[in-house]
């Protein structure tokens, strides 16, 4: 366990010197810290990581990219919440924990590479599904989420609130009744501070078994 707590204190601080994705690391892979395990209806099963529930990152705070690259570096990323069910299961914890907000992995393609016609126009998704690239509820089928019917200005999300300051808002997050609205997404500049959830990714989870011969993932 101490080796665990090391390890992703680590890598944590590892993600914070660079702004980029992180590759995995395999002794980071092997010893992940996993909280649950959720098998949704379609018989998919993923163990997550709460980082207010492990005693090191207890009081952590990140912005959107590091919380995914403390993930991506056990093997994980931050949650894509794929299904009604997983969305549920994903509120309950964050209730049981009295967890003001999360980052997940949902982002709004509007950077470098996203110019293709398929891309196009840029919208918000809940995440990246079980395989790689896979776009998971964009905003252009907001009745198919969990977006809030209110946010800072009153207004449904996801609503770019703060883009009048120079911040898009491209990142997806669940926030705790935040404008007593129950758990619902909002979109959120992605410099902002937040928990985080971790979640398994086979792709890279099959990346370092493929490289490790004889790993234990």
């Amino acid at each position: 366990m101490i080796r665990q707590i090391t390890l992703l204190i680590m890598g944590a601080a590892m993600v914070m010197a660079q702004r980029r994705l992180a590759l995995p690391d395999p002794r980071s892979c092997a010893n992940r810290v996993r909280h649950a395990t959720y098998r949704d209806a379609r018989g998919v099963t993923h163990s997550y990581f709460f980082s207010w529930e492990h005693a090191p990152t207890r009081s952590l705070e990140v912005d959107w990219l590091d919380s995914r690259n403390i993930c991506r570096r056990h093997c994980m990323d931050a949650v894509s919440l794929e299904t009604p069910q997983e969305n549920e299961f994903i509120k309950q914890r964050i209730a049981r924990g009295n967890v003001r907000y999360i980052w997940t992995s949902g982002r709004k393609c509007n950077f470098a590479g996203c110019e293709r016609p398929d891309l196009q126009p840029p919208t918000l998704t809940a995440g990246s599904g079980p395989a790689p690239g896979a776009k998971i509820g964009p905003t252009t089928q907001r009745n198919s989420g969990d977006w809030s019917h209110t946010g800072g200005y009153g207004q449904p999300q996801p609503d770019n609130r703060e883009a009048a300051q120079g911040n898009d808002e491209s990142c997806l997050a669940i926030l705790n009744n935040f404008y007593n609205d129950g758990l619902k997404w909002h979109d959120v500049a992605c410099h902002h501070l937040k928990p985080f959830v971790c979640e398994d990714s086979e792709e890279l989870l099959n990346f370092v078994a493929s490289r490790n011969p004889g790993i234990r993932l």
